[in-house]
């Protein structure tokens, strides 16, 4: 996927006037339908299924299972962020650390598939540049794609002050080497299973 970029001029209306993408765009969904499109590819190269989301609330955006990976189903999410200096980023949140996580064995809201009967838990990252003067072409530039395996790049803190989500480390080169805040799988979900949810004793 690490070819993957911005390549968007605007949107074009049925008149086929050409409109700038408005600044306030979720610009997650766009990087995500190209790496839908391109994950569907490897999919197919491999013999395997994909399952998207059916909404953008759902854990994982896609699931891969089948085909050439036998009995395991992996669970693959896409995020975005901006670079805010040439080696760190505002940071990623990687998942809740609430409900469905905390219960891998029972399948919950937000889940189609109970957490623990994925083998794998992937992390499409996409880090960039923001320019909010740049026209919609520009605007987004500097597109680093990192893929990774979450605990792998998971840190200790929420990745914001208000909701039940676990934060990715902000080194974008200890994110490439998979260097987190833990040092096993094992050590992550024990400490963000067992971390107190806001607003409970």
């Amino acid at each position: 996927m690490k070819d993957i970029t911005w390549n968007f001029v605007g949107i074009l209306d049925t008149e086929k006037k050409l409109h700038p993408i408005p600044k306030n765009i979720q610009v997650q969904a766009l990087f995500e339908y190209l790496a839908l499109k391109r994950l569907g590819k490897i999919a197919e190269k491999f013999d395997c299924k994909i399952i998207e989301a059916s909404n953008a609330r759902e854990y994982p955006d896609a699931t891969l299972e089948g085909g050439e990976l036998d009995d395991k189903r992996i669970a693959v999410d896409m995020k975005t962020t901006r670079r805010i200096k040439p080696n760190r980023i505002s940071g990623f949140t990687i998942g809740s650390y609430a409900g469905y996580f905390r219960n891998p064995d029972k399948k919950m809201p937000g889940c189609r598939i109970p957490y623990g009967k994925f083998s794998e838990h992937w992390i499409v990252s996409f880090i960039y540049d923001w320019n909010k003067n740049a026209d919609t072409l520009h605007m987004i530039s500097n597109v680093e794609l990192i893929v990774q395996e979450k605990w792998r790049m998971a840190s200790r803190t929420t990745g914001t002050g208000t909701t039940t989500a676990m934060g990715s480390i902000r080194d974008i080169t200890k994110i490439k080497r998979g260097q987190g805040d833990f040092d096993s799988e094992e050590e992550f979900l024990h400490f963000w299973r067992n971390k107190r949810l806001r607003g409970r004793a």
